[in-house]
This record gives structure tokens, C-alpha cells and sequence, in this order.
């Protein structure tokens, strides 16, 4: 079983096996709760729109533009 070592900032290191198995990247958020007296830390859940904000985000990079000049056409 992998450890992790609380520093002196009260911060631990999730051990990579664990981070590349939960495909658990920076800036991922954790949620942490006890349970039966042991810390349980959970991937936390991706908002749907924040699934859909980075669905294709380079494709549609500059969209806005092209959508408002074709809204101005329209009146």
C-alpha cells in the first residue's frame, strides 16, 4: 500500500500509481470527508458544463466573432 507523508504545510503527495489509475491531473478538484474514522478522498465530479467548455474548445476559438458579424447581418 503506497504512503503519503504530511508535510509541514499540512500537504501530502498522491502517490503517481494512484494519480495515473484515477487519472488525476493539476488543477482536478478532490473531495474529502471522513468516514469511520478514515479519510476518504474521492475524485470529485466534472460539471457538465465544464465538460462541454472544454469538449472542442479550439474549434470554435474565434467563433464568437463570426456569430455576432452574421447577428448584424440579420438586422
Amino acid at each position: 500500500m503506497p504512503l503519503a507523508r504530511v508535510s509541514s504545510k499540512s500537504q501530502i503527495v498522491l502517490p503517481a500509481a494512484i494519480r495515473k489509475k484515477l487519472q488525476i491531473k493539476p488543477g482536478d478538484e478532490l473531495e474529502i470527508s471522513i468516514r469511520n474514522n478514515e479519510i476518504v478522498i474521492v475524485k470529485a465530479a466534472v460539471s457538465a458544463t465544464e465538460a462541454l467548455d472544454a469538449c472542442g474548445s479550439e474549434i470554435w476559438r474565434g467563433y464568437e466573432e463570426e456569430l455576432d458579424k452574421s447577428r448584424d447581418q440579420w438586422n
